[in-house]
């Protein structure tokens, strides 16, 4: 085989090859947490149950740039299983710059709110967190507020 054969192959295969590790991309999940690092953009320490009292952060990542233009945040009573009423939404803006989306809340006094506050729940109980876009649901999950 010839040389600029042979090269010309090899920048086929790297061409295709990149093509193929730019089209993987990540799940799209939500992540809640009692922690937010500004530093760095992300919820740490990932919890399904929480405090009524303990400060709450949601996160959704998308892997990559958003290819939409607003994401919808849909708090329901219930489980992930038998979703209940709604609770409230709230819609966002997100561009394709942007990977993840995080809702922090903040009181009038600028804390950050409560599990109670954010998810505008009660009593303790299930809430399921709905992300959606275009109408489409994107992910889900569903956390236990409790009172200690």
């Amino acid at each position: 085989m010839k040389k600029t054969s042979r090269h010309a192959i090899l920048a086929i295969l790297l061409v295709v090859g990149s093509m193929l590790v730019g089209c993987r991309t990540e799940d799209p999940v939500v992540v809640c947490g009692r922690e937010w690092n500004p530093a760095l953009q992300i919820v740490a320490d990932t919890s399904t149950e929480f405090n009524m009292g303990d400060p709450l952060y949601i996160q959704f990542r998308y892997g990559t740039g958003f290819d939409f233009n607003s994401l919808r945040i849909t708090f329901y009573e219930g489980t992930l299983e038998k979703k209940g009423g709604e609770i409230w939404n709230h819609e966002a803006r997100v561009s394709d710059k942007m990977s993840s989306y995080t809702l922090q809340g903040r009181t009038k006094h600028s804390e950050f709110m409560t599990a109670r506050e954010l998810t505008r729940h009660k009593e303790p109980g299930t809430v399921v967190i709905e992300i959606s876009a275009a109408g489409k649901v994107l992910a889900a999950k569903q956390i236990t507020l409790v009172k200690k």
